[in-house]
């Protein structure tokens, strides 16, 4: 199953909500680890094994061996402009204590560096790491994230302790 589609993803996303199950309870039926299972909801398909898909998709009677409609096709290519703008979506983790957001000390105050790849590999709406809901601007002024711990326009921390 190399190349699964990420709609495939969400698919099976989608059906485990309308089923009214947690993350938590289909990773611990289906063998995998909740983040694993959270990474391959927001479209990350090597995020779990073909065993572990497969029994997710008969869990939910998804048939992996339909391809997705055109309209549902993802376009791979990206030229320079478009990866900006993609980076511009891509978010970060607000949770302090998140494995995503690396601390250090400055003049005896502790700060936070977000690793937005870390958090957010394919540009989702939960973290990867903690499952917090990733934020794309600035919490004070609404600026679109850029990597660094600071906003660049009011200069503001993006992870406040």
């Amino acid at each position: 199953m190399t190349n699964l589609n990420p709609e495939i993803c969400r698919q099976l996303k989608k059906a485990r909500r309308e089923a009214k199950l947690s993350q938590i309870d289909v990773a611990r039926e289906i063998g995998c680890k909740q983040s694993a299972l959270s990474m391959f909801e927001q479209g990350d398909g090597t995020k779990l094994n073909d065993t572990v898909i497969s029994k997710l998709a008969e869990k939910f009677g998804i048939d992996l061996s339909k391809k997705p409609r055109p309209k549902d096709a993802v376009d791979h290519t990206c030229d320079s402009s478009s990866m900006e703008v993609l980076q511009k979506g891509i978010g970060f983790c607000p949770n302090p204590r998140c494995p995503s957001n690396r601390a250090y000390n400055v003049e005896g105050k502790t700060l936070y560096l977000p690793d937005r790849a870390l958090a957010d590999p394919v540009g989702g709406k939960f973290c990867a790491m903690c499952g917090e809901v990733l934020m794309k601007k600035c919490p004070n002024c609404g600026a679109h994230v850029h990597d660094g711990g600071f906003c660049s326009i009011c200069g503001d921390p993006y992870v406040a302790v």
